[in-house]
C-alpha cells in the first residue's frame, strides 16, 4: 500500500509541476548556492540566485597612500537576479540567454596584506543550455556567467572593477 500511495503521489507531484511556472534548487560551480527561477511567460522567465562564490583576480588598491597590486583570493556573497529568454528546442532541452546584476559583500584577501572587504555592484550575462526530465519534475542546467563588477570599500575609499565570471551548474525542482 505504501509503493502504491508513493506512486500517485509522484506521478501527482510530476503532472501538477510542469503545469507550474517555479523552480527552486542549488546552484553550484563558480558559486555555490540556492536557485530559484519564475517563468513569466512561455519563453521568459526571472532567474534569482542566492551564493557564495571564490574566483582568484587581480586587484590595485591605495594601501597606506600607495597603489598596490596584487593577486587576490576573492570571496563573495551575492544576489544575482537574471532576466531570461528561455527557449524550448526539442522534447526537454532547452537554451536561454540573458542578463542581470548581482549585487552583494566581497571579500579581497590580497597575498600578504590583511583582508579588505567591499560592496559589489555588477552587471552580467548568462547563456546556457537545460534539460527538463519528462518523469519527473528536475531540471537540470549548465550556464556561463562573464560580466563586469565594481568593488567598493567606503572605509578607504578604495573603487576596484573587475571582470566577474562564473560557469554553474544547475539542479531544480518544478512545481
Amino acid at each position: 500500500m505504501k509503493k502504491v500511495i508513493l506512486c500517485l503521489m509522484v506521478l501527482g507531484l510530476s503532472v501538477g509541476a510542469f503545469a507550474q511556472n517555479n523552480e527552486v534548487g542549488f546552484v553550484v560551480g563558480g558559486f555555490n548556492g540556492l536557485s530559484y527561477k519564475k517563468m513569466m511567460s512561455e519563453n521568459f522567465a526571472i532567474q534569482t540566485d542566492l551564493a557564495v562564490g571564490f574566483q582568484r583576480t587581480s586587484i590595485d588598491w591605495l594601501g597606506d597612500s600607495e597603489l598596490i597590486t596584487a593577486t587576490a583570493d576573492l570571496f563573495d556573497f551575492v544576489i544575482n537576479p537574471i532576466f531570461l529568454y528561455n527557449k524550448e528546442l526539442k522534447h526537454g532541452i532547452y537554451a536561454f540567454a540573458g542578463g542581470g546584476a548581482s549585487v552583494g559583500l566581497a571579500q579581497g584577501l590580497p597575498t600578504g596584506y590583511n583582508p579588505i572587504t567591499f560592496g559589489k555592484f555588477g552587471l552580467n550575462a548568462m547563456i546556457g543550455a537545460g534539460y527538463k526530465l519528462a518523469d519527473l519534475p528536475l531540471t537540470f542546467a549548465l550556464d556561463f556567467r562573464p560580466g563586469y563588477a565594481m568593488l567598493l570599500n567606503v572605509k578607504t575609499e578604495t573603487l576596484l572593477s573587475i571582470f566577474d565570471w562564473h560557469l554553474a551548474a544547475s539542479v531544480r525542482y518544478c512545481f
